[in-house]
């Protein structure tokens, strides 16, 4: 059995895509999971798919911008399973708009949910990780967070600073036996990107990214990994 088994996670984002892969893969290993998402009845249907394989699920409505709601979900989590081993930061929202297009509404927006969630969310978290002296944290930015890319200024903006934060936040939380690690994936298959020019059969499987997150927890303790970049086969050498 997996040393992860009974272990708790929180994913954001985790109605689909990313998030409802990642919480794939760590119930297999055992763990209890919480996912969160805006949207309630993809929420609970999320939730029946991983109950379906005998995980113990804890589903909670979340807008990670506010903090009220954020901090209303890390004491529902910490109360019902009496501690947080895991924090997947993965919600996350983007538009395809020029900046001279963009409005300061949408720029508001996308900063919001992408890296002030991100923030709201760790905040929230750290005191239970502390306590503990243990726990991992997991931002899930973009390859657009390593470049910018024309026509995506505010989504890159937001990764740009999603990977920032993680690395301020392993300088001060190391101390404290907590890891983070920021992913970066390209064009995965969600359907956040459906529509996108490459065809969804070409891009990295979700299934990938939660894999990922199993190995980064079965790593020695002494072990960092700061930054994982991924980037699809069809982007090399182009």
């Amino acid at each position: 059995m997996s040393h992860l088994k009974d272990r708790v996670a929180v994913i954001t984002g985790g109605s689909s895509g990313i998030g409802l892969a990642i919480a794939s893969s760590l119930v297999a290993e055992g763990m209890r999971v919480a996912i969160c998402a805006r949207d309630e009845k993809k929420l609970r249907q999320a939730a029946k798919t991983l109950e379906a394989s005998g995980a113990t699920v804890l589903a909670v409505p979340t807008d990670v911008s506010v903090a009220d709601q954020v901090d209303a979900l890390i004491t529902q989590v910490k109360d019902a399973f009496g501690r947080i081993d895991l924090l997947v930061n993965n919600a996350g929202v983007g538009r395809l708009k020029s900046i001279a297009e963009s409005t300061e509404a949408e720029w508001d927006r996308i900063q919001a949910i992408n890296l002030k969630g991100t923030f709201l969310c760790t905040k929230a978290v750290l005191p239970v990780m502390k306590r503990q002296r243990s726990g991992y944290i997991v931002n899930i930015a973009s390859l657009a967070g390593k470049m910018g890319f024309g026509g995506a200024a505010a989504y890159s903006a937001s990764k740009f600073g999603v990977v920032g934060l993680t690395q301020s936040l392993l300088e001060e939380a190391i101390e404290h036996n907590i890891k983070a690690t920021a992913i970066c994936p390209g064009y995965v298959a969600t359907p956040m990107v459906q529509g996108a020019s490459v065809p969804q059969e070409e891009m990295i499987p979700p299934e990938d990214i939660g894999k990922l997150v199993v190995a980064l927890l079965h790593l020695s303790p002494y072990t960092v990994i700061k930054e994982i970049v991924i980037e699809r086969k069809g982007a090399i050498g182009t």
